[in-house]
């Protein structure tokens, strides 16, 4: 058997990012596809173990597990930035203790999450008055309000499809979110200046312009910020 000759790929050919994903997501990867086509970028994710029904304890239990997450990447890779994909993990969790066991197992110029972005791209639009809809139980979307209206931003509006199990958030039509968006921007008329869409696991990608351009105010989910968020801080231009 002969030995054949090769040539390395240059290791920063492309930007870097590493994404740690629920185990009960089945919607982020996809729109990540959709929103970094025409980008060079490298994409690697792991999972995280999580209970398919969404509550403050199930959240919270995650920050144990973030660690190891965190450690499964390839042990030579260096990333430009790295996200934690869960608005509401994020939230109950807190960005700040996210990064600090990100960051114990695989150090990082930048470490985001939806919840932190989404913040992010609210005072990069200039947006105060926020309309919200989420997929979740009205107490952890009550929690999730209460954490945005502490940021210095109101939630005049919001809508819940009281959806417990993610198993079923996945599953979520994209048109039934448009519908909910676009009923939410109706009762709201002029007095909201953005809608966010949180969660991770709603397939919103596809219907975020046309609320957009029907609505006349901004329509941003948790993927798109988390996007523009880890674009952003690693030089690929990204348009809210």
């Amino acid at each position: 058997m002969k030995t054949a000759d090769y040539e390395l790929i240059p290791a920063g050919d492309l930007i870097q990012l590493g994404m740690i994903v629920l185990q009960s997501d089945v919607t982020i990867e996809d729109e990540f596809r959709y929103y970094f086509a025409d980008a060079r970028v490298s994409l690697l994710v792991n999972r995280i173990p999580f209970e398919n029904e969404v509550t403050a304890e199930t959240l919270a239990d995650m920050a144990r597990h973030l660690k190891q997450a965190a450690a499964l990447f390839p042990l030579t890779h260096a990333f430009d930035a790295m996200g934690y994909a869960c608005t509401s993990g994020a939230m109950q969790i807190g960005s700040a203790r996210v990064s600090e066991l990100i960051n114990s197992e695989r150090p990082c110029d930048y470490v985001s999450n939806p919840m932190q972005a989404a913040l992010l791209a609210f005072e990069q639009l200039g947006a105060k008055k926020i309309g919200y809809i989420g997929p979740y139980s009205k107490q952890v979307c009550r929690t999730m309000i209460d954490h945005i209206e502490a940021g210095g931003f109101t939630v005049s509006h919001a809508v819940s499809f009281d959806e417990e199990h993610d198993q079923y958030v996945g599953r979520i039509a994209p048109e039934s979110i448009y519908d909910a968006a676009m009923a939410l921007a109706a009762e709201a008329g002029q007095s909201i200046d953005a809608i966010f869409i949180a969660c991770t696991n709603m397939k919103c990608a596809s219907v975020l312009d046309k609320i957009t351009a029907e609505s006349g105010v901004p329509a941003l989910s948790s993927n798109k910020v988390l996007a523009w968020d880890l674009a952003r801080s690693s030089g690929i231009p990204f348009s809210l």
